[in-house]
């Protein structure tokens, strides 16, 4: 492990570690530990699209990981402020549904956008393509432990 990760590590480490010193309600230093690792998702994979080529199929779905992750982070901070400002005990239930509907935008994203790489892997043919090496790996294998 080299100087910077450990860096990072510790850094990681020393933040989570004053999130629960700060915070004596352990559910709500939960949930702003999820609202910054959250955060933290979304700049790199905005990060991310910014690097891929415009046009491409793994920018497309990229930026509907994206879609998602602000979804669940909207589920994170709405979760978060139902239990720092009580909502649970002083406001009518129905204020708690627009965090599962959250949840709820970030699934059905997860599940088109899954559906379109099973369609991307039928028509360019990688399944075939992974059975191949497969066998060329377990034969090399078996060559390997003669």
């Amino acid at each position: 492990m080299n100087g910077k990760t450990l860096t990072i590590l510790l850094s990681v480490a020393f933040g989570v570690a004053a999130i629960f010193k700060m915070v004596p309600d352990l559910e709500v230093a939960i949930g702003f530990l999820t609202i910054s690792f959250g955060i933290l998702a979304i700049i790199w994979t905005a990060m991310s699209v910014g690097a891929l080529s415009k046009g491409s199929s793994l920018r497309k779905h990229t930026v509907y990981f994206l879609i998602s992750l602000i979804s669940i982070l909207l589920f994170s901070i709405w979760h978060t402020l139902s239990k720092i400002l009580g909502w649970r005990q002083t406001i009518v239930e129905a204020w708690m549904y627009p965090g599962y509907l959250f949840l709820a935008a970030s699934f059905i994203i997860f599940v088109f956008t899954a559906y379109q790489v099973l369609q991307m892997g039928h028509q360019f043919g990688f399944s075939g393509q992974a059975r191949k090496i497969q066998k060329v790996m377990a034969s090399k294998s078996k060559k390997a432990a003669q």
